[in-house]
């Protein structure tokens, strides 16, 4: 497929509003919009803005370590993984071990027509079954992505300036997103994703800020990218996988496990009919006792089931949490 430079800027108005759409969502803004002649090339008649995917690099392997606050004064770090990616419907997702800031994930793509961001729902949208539109990345200030979920029909581009993170200046793009009971705000910055976010509703405020991240082989801020403690590197005699503690609990807890031999662990979390959850841990470790966290903040209450898998080895323990 012949591919060029697009070297005009099109200038297109319609009734002061601009629509922009290839049957998978739209972006729209107020009065005249230009279309960005950088980073941009012709797709069977699109103008396709390649600039815009820079905002939510999404590749397996990518690791980013957040911080949470409330004005409750609860507060922990997190980090979110991209174990794998895969094809549903000839479309190319990527899985997370957890959400993003947002509550965004937890099987995500990033159309590279579009620059619409997407995560698999239940949802039927009739621009995208079964897909849920996130934001639109090619968004300027003052756009709005209509999107397909009933209490939140529209987000809007509010912010396009920069931001220093990592002692980089970096471009950024923050969308805002309100119901009658929470306002929610994402900002994305060039080449690192979601670096930040707040939420606020009768209760409090919180937020969530990144600490570093590993993109694309790069390890950018907090080296420590994992949130797996290693509480003895004594040798144990056996695996085993201990009773997450507290128990129950609300909304976090701590999942102990020892390995007798070098190894890459796995440690899931699934819902009552044996759906996948999270992944708590898949990554190589040494002989040693660790511990990692479980964040319930985004489950309902009820039983849930962890397992832990290493070579021959596999153990599986139930654990209940109540809010």
């Amino acid at each position: 497929m012949k591919k060029f430079i697009i070297t005009l800027v099109a200038i297109i108005s319609l009734s002061s509003s601009l629509f922009v759409s290839n049957g998978e969502g739209q972006w729209s803004g107020k009065g005249s919009a230009i279309f960005p002649s950088d980073n941009a090339y012709s797709n069977s008649g699109l103008v396709i803005d390649t600039a815009s995917l820079k905002y939510f690099p999404l590749a397996v392997g990518n690791v980013y370590k957040y911080h949470f606050g409330s004005s409750t004064g609860y507060s922990y770090d997190y980090k979110v993984r991209i174990l794998k990616d895969t094809i549903i419907n000839s479309k190319r997702y990527f899985v997370s071990s957890g959400y993003f800031p947002g509550s965004i994930g937890l099987i995500l793509r990033m159309d590279s027509t579009t620059s619409n961001v997407y995560t698999r729902s239940s949802m039927y949208c009739s621009y995208s079954p079964f897909e849920e539109l996130i934001d639109s990345l090619r968004s300027r200030k003052g756009d709005s992505t209509l999107v397909c979920t009933p209490s939140v029909p529209k987000h809007y581009c509010g912010d396009t300036s920069y931001a220093t993170l990592f002692g980089i200046q970096v471009k950024k793009k923050g969308f805002n997103r309100y119901t009658t009971a929470v306002a929610t705000s994402v900002t994305y910055g060039m080449n690192f994703g979601i670096i930040f976010s707040t939420s606020s509703d009768m209760w409090g405020m919180s937020s969530e800020s990144m600490l570093g991240c590993y993109i694309n082989g790069v390890l950018y801020g907090d080296t420590t990218l994992t949130d797996i403690e290693n509480i003895s590197s004594e040798v144990p005699s056996s695996y085993s996988l201990e009773q997450n503690y507290p128990n129950p609990f609300n909304p976090m807890c701590n999942v102990q496990f020892s390995i007798c031999n070098t190894g890459n662990v796995k440690i899931t979390v699934y819902d009552i009919q044996g759906h996948e959850i999270q992944t708590l841990v898949n990554e190589k470790l040494q002989p040693g006792t660790y511990v990692t966290k479980f964040n319930g903040s985004m489950l309902t209450s009820g039983v849930y089931f962890y397992r832990m898998v290493i070579k021959d080895f596999s153990e599986t323990k139930r654990m209940l949490m109540i809010k």
